[in-house]
């Protein structure tokens, strides 16, 4: 294998592989060999608290290692579009197999990288993308294989639900709580993929193509409060406490959720929306960086998956069991599905309307300010 990437995922990967006793229960449990030799960083002689073996390339021409030929696996684990786009792309063409975690790289480029991927067989799996830690991913495409899914939503970002938290839980105004995100370093200096629903509609994006078929834009999926007014605020960037505070009142919470929905005519629709729901659900109680995703497919019903949607040792442990995955034989993390259909536009749920509309005709949670009226969607109402 090698490695591209030496931040908090990455440093736990390379741990996990130069670790004996790791390496020993991997062995225990009937898991192969896996041998790290190179690791691709900016800058390799700097410290990053992760002392590699002589028997570890360490390199900064990212290029030269995807093309290495005695490599196996690439592990991308960069972010973000570039380098990143490019390194994938040539280590599948290569005929290397790809492991990543980068879910924006996925959600924008997906479709183009599958069919890449399926025409040269290198193998492409991204199981970290979504849900950290959670095996969500493979559930979908494998244990979920004799159902028909419905639909799959839940919180899928840590920050905004670490934020969202706060605000009700200690009654802070929306900036308050974000600063302290910052400081504990669940938010990053700019915060504006996490807070506008930006990453959100990304994971999304993934869990619609391995659950319906086809890559959303995730462009296209709506990330403000579909109250009908002009100018609504993205993500949670328009959430007061007053709304925290009328939530409460009525025995809900506010959560950023994101949702797709196919209908009978095999139609997509799907949001990420600040939304009310029953304190007392499993996504009401759903809080800190604590992740939740659940999934209605046909016949078995509802099925949720819970735990660290982010974090170092949580997606490491995606990391490593996709590498196990290769090891076996398993290939693509889509597995037998059919080839995605083109990348589709997302459209607005049961009640119509396209992402550019985003019209509710469900109940509401209506706050009243000086300002005006805030409305919420609700999804579950608490019981009598």
């Amino acid at each position: 294998m090698g490695l591209l990437g030496l931040g908090t995922v990455g440093r736990a990967v390379a741990e996990a592989l130069l670790d004996d006793r790791w390496r020993t229960r991997v062995r225990a449990r009937g898991g192969p060999e896996l041998e790290l030799v190179a690791v691709g960083v900016r800058g390799p002689g700097r410290s990053r608290g992760l002392v590699l073996p002589a028997s570890v390339d360490a390199s900064d021409d990212l290029e030269a290692l995807v093309a290495r030929p005695d490599l196996d696996v690439v592990v991308e684990l960069l972010g973000g579009l570039d380098p990143a786009e490019r390194l994938v792309r040539s280590a599948l063409e290569h005929g290397r197999a790809v492991v990543t975690a980068n879910k924006a790289l996925l959600a924008a480029r997906g479709l183009s990288l599958e069919q890449l991927s399926r025409r040269t067989g290198a193998a492409l799996r991204f199981e970290a993308a979504v849900g950290g830690g959670m095996p969500v991913l493979t559930a979908l495409v494998r244990d979920l294989a004799a159902t028909r899914i419905e639909s799959v939503a839940g919180i899928v970002n840590g920050t905004t639900n670490h934020i969202l938290t706060a605000m009700a839980h200690d009654g802070v105004a929306y900036a308050d709580a974000l600063a302290e995100a910052q400081r504990m370093g669940y938010a990053e200096a700019d915060p504006m993929a996490d807070v506008e629903g930006l990453d959100a509609a990304a994971k999304l994006a993934i869990l619609a193509r391995l659950a319906f078929g086809v890559w959303l834009d995730p462009e296209s999926i709506p990330r403000a409060s579909p109250n009908g007014e002009d100018g609504s605020a993205p993500g949670i960037t328009g959430v007061t406490a007053a709304a925290i505070a009328a939530a409460g009142a009525r025995d809900l919470v506010i959560k950023l959720v994101a949702r797709a929905k196919r209908d009978a005519d095999e139609a997509v629709h799907a949001w990420v929306w600040p939304v009310a729901v029953a304190r007392a659900s499993p996504i009401g109680a759903t809080d800190g960086v604590t992740n939740i995703i659940e999934i209605e497919a046909e016949p078995v019903g509802r099925v949720s998956f819970r735990g660290p949607g982010a974090g170092g040792p949580a997606t490491s442990s995606a990391v490593l069991a996709d590498l196990l995955a290769l090891a076996r034989d398993e290939g693509s993390t889509w597995g037998t599905l059919p080839e995605a259909r083109a990348t589709a536009t997302a459209t607005v749920g049961a009640v119509g309307g396209s992402a550019g509309l985003a019209r509710w005709t469900g109940p509401w949670l209506d706050v009243a300010s000086p300002s005006g009226l805030s409305r919420y969607p609700l999804l579950e109402v608490p019981s009598a």
